[in-house]
């Protein structure tokens, strides 16, 4: 027992050499380490200790981290008292039928006044239909033209032989005139030669020849008469005879007149393929490239009108009563560095809930004050706002 004692007490043990050589420096021998008594080992093991490696690199991370949480916490919830969105009036334009888009006069960003020509759509079955109208429209039209000159025609005929039933008319009556007077004549001749055979002066002969002529020419008056009634009845007949008119080729008019018209709505309808800008503005998007088919009343292009850019800034209730109309206020809108000065052009009437793309700035379920702020003319002349970009109203903003 006492002899395992004096040996534990009387040396260091191996390990104890070994731990006290790894703390060692290498530029000490090791015979040091070897010769050395315990009390010299534990005086090492007290000056020689581990150096806080990672601690100055651990603190500057969890320094920048902190700086970084504070700048974003400042940036996105105290310095900004409010936040908006850029709007504008987009006006879609379509075409109001299914065709190919045959041609675009415009690209994205171009300015445009109203009326200008745009793009044109072509519907192939509307090209189609309208030479079948037209082919139809000429056949009703010549058609129309043979029917006026037959017309024209038997209206002459008609004109002629009425023309000649009165001068036949004429004619016979004059006859008539003209053997009433050879009777006239003939029965004077007629008593004076009875007259003078009744004085034994005139021969039976003359008077009987005289008696003749009488009767043949008062039987043919009375057949020219006759024949002076039939005239009579004839020329009545044509000249109270219907003429040929309008009637006739009303028909085949209307027909031309309803082609006429069908032509005009086919080629009304084309027109609507010729797009034109709807208003004064500038062309955001170009939604379909040429010679592609389109469907009826699908957006082809997304045109932004002139001067329509406003700013919706949604305001916490407890600024409701903070601006009026015309007031003036600047707020923040990247890119631009500087603040960019706005006009108060409305104020809403109810609060309502914030956009989405604004609504993280906000605590949920809020509502808020929406205001209409409209960028001042020397900034709009000089710069372009973005559609969707978001305004921020610093908490120091001053109004004037």
């Amino acid at each position: 027992m006492n002899t395992s004692g004096s040996s534990t007490g009387s040396g260091p043990r191996p390990s104890d050499v070994r731990h006290s050589y790894r703390f060692q420096n290498s530029g000490h021998p090791a015979s040091a380490v070897t010769s050395s008594a315990g009390p010299a080992v534990a005086g090492a093991a007290k000056t020689l200790r581990t150096r806080p490696r990672g601690r100055l690199l651990i603190s500057g991370l969890m320094f920048v981290a902190c700086g970084v949480g504070i700048a974003t916490v400042w940036d996105s919830l105290l310095r900004y008292r409010a936040y908006g969105v850029v709007t504008g009036k987009i006006v879609d334009v379509s075409a109001p039928m299914d065709g190919v888009l045959q041609s675009v006069h415009v690209r994205e960003g171009d300015e445009v006044r109203q009326n200008t020509s745009l793009a044109r759509v072509t519907d192939l079955e509307l090209e189609h239909r309208l030479s079948r109208v037209e082919d139809e429209l000429r056949v009703a039209e010549s058609t129309l033209h043979a029917e006026i000159a037959k017309l024209q025609w038997q209206s002459h005929v008609e004109e002629t032989e009425m023309t000649r039933s009165v001068a036949e008319y004429f004619e016979g009556a004059g006859n008539v005139h003209q053997n009433t007077g050879e009777l006239d004549v003939i029965r004077n001749e007629l008593e004076r030669t009875r007259n003078l055979a009744k004085a034994n002066a005139a021969k039976e002969s003359d008077l009987l020849n005289q008696s003749i002529q009488e009767d043949a020419q008062s039987e043919k008056l009375a057949s020219i008469q006759q024949a002076l009634k039939v005239l009579k009845q004839r020329a009545e007949n044509a000249v109270r005879a219907p003429r040929l008119g309008q009637e006739q080729i009303a028909p085949l008019i209307a027909k031309v007149d309803l082609l006429l018209h069908e032509t005009e709505r086919i080629r009304e309808w084309i027109a609507q393929g010729e797009l034109r800008a709807p208003v004064n503005g500038r062309v955001l998007r170009r939604h379909h490239p040429a010679g592609e088919c389109i469907r009826s009343h699908e957006p082809l292009f997304s045109v932004i009108e002139e001067s329509s850019l406003e700013i919706e800034l949604y305001l916490p209730q407890e600024m409701a009563d903070t601006y009026n109309v015309g007031d003036t206020l600047k707020l923040k809108i990247e890119p631009f560095e500087d603040l960019v000065p706005c006009e108060v052009t409305q104020i809403g009437d109810e609060m309502q809930s914030p956009p989405q793309n604004i609504e993280v700035f906000y605590r949920s379920n809020i509502t808020l004050l929406p205001i209409r702020v409209r960028p001042t003319a020397e900034f709009s002349q000089q710069r372009r706002l973005s559609v969707g970009s978001v305004a921020k109203l610093p908490h120091f903003a001053t109004r004037s």
